[in-house]
């Protein structure tokens, strides 16, 4: 296998070095910024690593932010399919060399990060995990998202109704200025994964099986399914939890300020290095 250069100018984010990793079925985008610990950010559904761009500008000058978008999402080509998430990880962390990391994961992609830290144990340093979802302890109706009435929309090619049904939802309302990181990857998402979403299951008891040390940070004003989550991986996996005051489920980009010193704090604390001063 072979990591290949992508242009710049199509697929700028954070102004880091991009590259396309072949992986089954296509090829998964990924963005490098900065040196260090390296710090793995695994976006949620119909996001992509753009929504990382206050944690990738504010922390990598200690650390190598390693940001990618996952199947059937942003510029990665490889169509949708959870079940090959933790492979596809697998795969680009050899190819970047990657070793030992940690990984922050965000919603969905909180799942994805936590069955990676269950399957590679030796390859997670620090597992931070926001919003966090599990299979057995599941949301409220109106909380969860309306798959079924998104993938109608879409197979009606009524995609800008599709994207307005979703960006009022209440996983998607943040506060302040974090609009203007929110709306542009919400304008693009596509929906191609409306008609593929295989499960991948994380359940209490595949929690109990986590050796790396967790940071659960939830939004104080997110569904309450997520703290019962945060509650639970403090209970059964001797999780770290911070609770954002004033946030949704988007605290990441509500206060960057306090999400990004608790990120820093937690991995330094976790791979020796010096967590510095947040910008």
């Amino acid at each position: 296998m072979y990591c290949a250069r992508v242009s710049e100018a199509a697929t700028a984010a954070f102004g880091g070095t991009f590259s396309d990793v072949p992986v089954p079925g296509g090829a998964i985008r990924v963005e490098t910024l900065g040196h260090g610990w390296p710090v793995l950010l695994l976006h949620g559904w119909t996001l992509d690593r753009r929504v990382w761009i206050p944690q990738a500008l504010a922390l990598a000058d200690r650390y190598r932010i390693v940001a990618l978008d996952r199947r059937g999402n942003g510029g990665s080509s490889a169509p949708p399919d959870m079940t090959r998430e933790t492979d596809d990880i697998l795969a680009l962390a050899d190819q970047l060399n990657l070793g030992r990391f940690a990984v922050v994961g965000m919603s969905q992609g909180a799942r994805v990060a936590m069955r990676f830290a269950i399957d590679h144990p030796e390859r997670v340093s620090a597992l931070i995990v926001q919003g966090a979802p599990l299979s057995d302890l599941p949301g409220e109706a109106e909380d969860e998202p309306p798959v079924a009435r998104m993938a109608a929309l879409a197979g009606a090619r009524k995609i800008a109704e599709m994207r307005e049904l979703w960006r009022d939802h209440p996983l998607m309302q943040v506060s302040g200025d974090a609009a203007k990181w929110l709306d542009p990857i919400a304008a693009d998402y596509a929906g191609r994964d409306l008609g593929a979403r295989a499960a991948l299951d994380v359940t209490q008891a595949d929690c109990a099986r986590i050796s790396a040390p967790i940071l659960a940070i939830t939004g104080a004003n997110e569904p309450a399914s997520r703290h019962r989550v945060a509650r639970a991986l403090e209970r059964i996996a001797g999780a770290e939890r911070l609770d954002i005051p004033g946030c949704g489920h988007l605290c990441n980009l509500e206060r960057p300020d306090i999400y990004n010193a608790a990120l820093a704090a937690f991995i330094a604390a976790h791979d020796g290095s010096n967590s510095g001063t947040v910008r």
